[in-house]
């Protein structure tokens, strides 16, 4: 047998019921004698500490919970606990035929805590009087319990969150980087970087893969590429980290565009050959237009029946005009077509 309601605690009970009143237990009493408790007792058999309440709360109808702490120079095995009224009246009696149910030594300080279970008797009016401070709630101010990381997501309602576990809880920008499947609180700029991120990695840059895939140039109207995407200046760039450009050029270094022109590949050609300047009739005719001259004019002429040419100056110092064809001689301003200059860039991935 452990625990035992006494007849004066029953009797307190009655009284107390019949006045109207609740009544109140107290105080912890500590013993060091061991034995079956007994109805008729009003006290301890040899108790060692007596100590008010220092917490306390009444979970639910018939349901007590204490706490006291018992400090100085005492020390005990206790074997027996007493629980009293307020006016010093035994209410209850639990010893264990010697088990130790508590445990102190000199100059220590110990906080024993103690359950009451009424749930079978018909006693209802018992509160619990607090010495020291109650157990917070969202309607008293008291003292209130931390929770620990474990109960950080369950459906505990009755201890509070400190600063350091809600940090240690709370996602970084390298779990949203990353993709941690641990669960984790999260702010509200980091939902946004998540979204950004889905949106982006997931959902837009394969889609833009498959409409203009990296390594594509595109001509664009300023002097340096915009951020996330690399010009076609000849420049070296990190194979690890652009993995897409690298697969396009694998020797990791940008063609220069500046003064190239994209051509088509032909049969039998490799991709990103550069065909050297050459001289080439376009396949149309030359369109003859007139130039003035104002220089000495000098012709050649065979020379009858030798096989070396001769100077024959027919004109000297002399104006006038002449007429020229349009012939491709690969220099000069006279057979260079107008163009329009842009900066190529493609996509950095």
């Amino acid at each position: 047998m452990s625990l035992l309601i006494t007849d004066a605690g029953i009797a307190a009970s009655i009284e107390a019921e019949a006045l109207g009143v609740n009544y109140k237990i107290t105080h912890i009493g500590i013993g060091l004698d061991g034995y079956e408790p007994s109805a008729d007792q009003t006290q301890l058999k040899n108790e060692v500490a007596r100590e008010a309440l220092s917490r306390g709360s009444v979970p639910a109808l018939g349901q007590l919970h204490f706490e006291a702490v018992f400090a100085g120079n005492t020390s005990f095995d206790g074997k027996e606990i007493g629980y009293f009224l307020e006016d010093g009246t035994l209410f209850a009696v639990d010893s264990r035929d010697g088990e130790i149910m508590s445990l102190k030594r000199s100059n220590t300080i110990i906080t024993e805590s103690f359950e009451l279970n009424l749930a079978g008797s018909s006693i209802k009016n018992i509160t619990v009087e607090l010495m020291g401070a109650p157990y917070a709630t969202e309607e008293l101010a008291g003292i209130a319990k931390i929770t620990t990381i474990d109960k950080m997501n369950s459906d505990d309602d009755e201890t509070i969150v400190t600063p350091k576990k809600l940090k240690e809880k709370t996602a970084t920008d390298d779990d949203i980087d990353t993709e941690s499947n641990e669960p984790k609180f999260i702010q509200l700029p980091q939902l946004w970087r998540g979204i950004q991120k889905f949106v982006l990695d997931k959902l837009w840059l394969p889609l833009a893969e498959l409409i203009y895939p990296v390594g594509c140039p595109i001509p664009y109207p300023a002097a340096e590429a915009p951020p996330k995407f690399i010009a076609y200046i000849g420049q070296s760039f990190d194979k690890t980290v652009f993995t897409k450009l690298a697969e396009r050029f694998p020797s990791g270094v940008m063609p220069d565009m500046r003064k190239n022109y994209i051509r088509g590949l032909g049969e039998g050609e490799t991709p990103l050959s550069i065909k050297g300047q050459s001289v080439q009739p376009l396949g149309f005719e030359s369109d003859p237009h007139n130039h003035s001259y104002s220089q000495a004019y000098v012709g050649y002429q065979h020379k009858s029946g030798g096989s070396n040419w001769q100077v024959d100056v027919t004109k000297n110092g002399t104006t006038g005009s002449t007429t020229v064809t349009g012939r491709i001689t690969g220099t000069g301003d006279e057979t260079n077509p107008n163009s329009v200059r842009w900066l190529y860039i493609t996509r950095a991935a």
